[in-house]
């Protein structure tokens, strides 16, 4: 889609729906306008009664539009709250059951995650969620991908994990749309140091992914993420822990299948990949804060990762 195309997107809001993320994706689409004076997307709040609608701190929210106003090309951003796996929304389910038929683009923010996934609408596919959903989403739907990935989409579906992660999905549509300047522009109005790429994990992905209910395999966890710089040696943590190395890695291969070496090196290098994405430091730089020499590191980063860190981060920044 050209940066000449008009387009409409329509929040909408459910009740309980987190404000920072709503207010994270609207900025960017505001500031677009004082950047780029000829941006042709605008945007409009719906709420299905069209009653204002309460935000989950209290702040009620007055919707442009009622259901019957969305224009047949608009695209739907769902924006909803932590109460979303607890609470059914029938009415607005149905809803998006009817936009996706109809060919509506349905997008899903925060716990709007949670709504298209009741929808029927993500099965099959990989998602991105807030970590807090993660549980609720696998447990529920089986065929539902969830990733740590921050956003993800395509040209009908997209997911943000939400929070600040929103202004990230939308300073990639306008990177893709008005190029890399406008996005930068942008983000350097909402002091943002550098815009996101999709597929950085959320701080608390790789903690979600590696779950455990073993007590002992859990602090161990805890000591891991306390010391990705400088790491501690798997004797010393289970030392600390008052077990031997032997138990300890043990545990790690009931729980996870992997020695706790393993799932180390992982930790320290989902860390240390925020940073590769992030644009904002030499790898150089990066490998040798995180204990490697940069070949090495350039070599584990491809074995976990699929792409060497140099590349990783031209993608991103493309």
């Amino acid at each position: 889609m050209g940066a000449s195309s008009d387009r409409l997107f329509v929040f909408v809001l459910d009740a309980g729906f987190t404000m920072q993320a709503f207010s994270s994706a609207v900025e960017v689409l505001r500031l677009l306008h004082r950047v780029h004076p000829k941006a042709r997307l605008r945007y409009k709040a719906l709420g299905l009664s069209g009653a204002p609608v309460r935000a989950s701190n209290g702040f009620a929210l007055i919707p442009d539009l009622y259901p019957s106003e969305v224009p047949s090309r608009a695209t739907l951003i769902v924006v909803a709250g932590a109460e979303a796996s607890k609470v059914p929304a029938p009415a607005l389910v149905a809803r998006l059951r009817d936009w996706a038929r109809r060919g509506h683009p349905v997008w899903g923010v925060s716990s709007g995650v949670v709504r298209l996934a009741q929808a029927g609408l993500l099965n099959g596919r990989s998602v991105s969620a807030h970590w807090e959903d993660f549980a609720y989403l696998r447990q529920d739907f089986p065929k539902v991908k969830v990733t740590t990935a921050l956003f993800t989409h395509d040209a009908q579906i997209a997911t943000c994990a939400g929070g600040g992660a929103a202004s990230d999905l939308m300073l990639h549509l306008v990177r893709a749309e008005f190029g890399p300047e406008t996005a930068d522009e942008i983000a350097a109005r909402l002091v943002i140091d550098a815009v996101r790429d999709g597929r950085a994990p959320q701080r608390r992905g790789s903690e979600m992914r590696f779950e455990t209910a073993n007590h002992l395999v859990f602090a161990a966890l805890r000591r891991m993420r306390a010391n990705l710089f400088a790491p501690l040696s798997i004797a010393r943590i289970a030392a600390d822990l008052g077990i031997s190395q032997r138990q300890l890695e043990r545990l790690f291969m009931q729980e996870f299948d992997q020695p706790p070496g393993r799932v180390y090196a992982q930790l320290r290098l989902e860390d240390a990949r925020l940073d590769v994405l992030s644009g904002r430091r030499d790898l150089t730089e990066i490998a040798l804060d995180y204990g490697y020499k940069p070949v090495t590191f350039s070599r584990v980063y491809k074995r976990l990762f699929g792409v060497l860190p140099s590349d990783d981060r031209k993608r991103a920044m493309s």
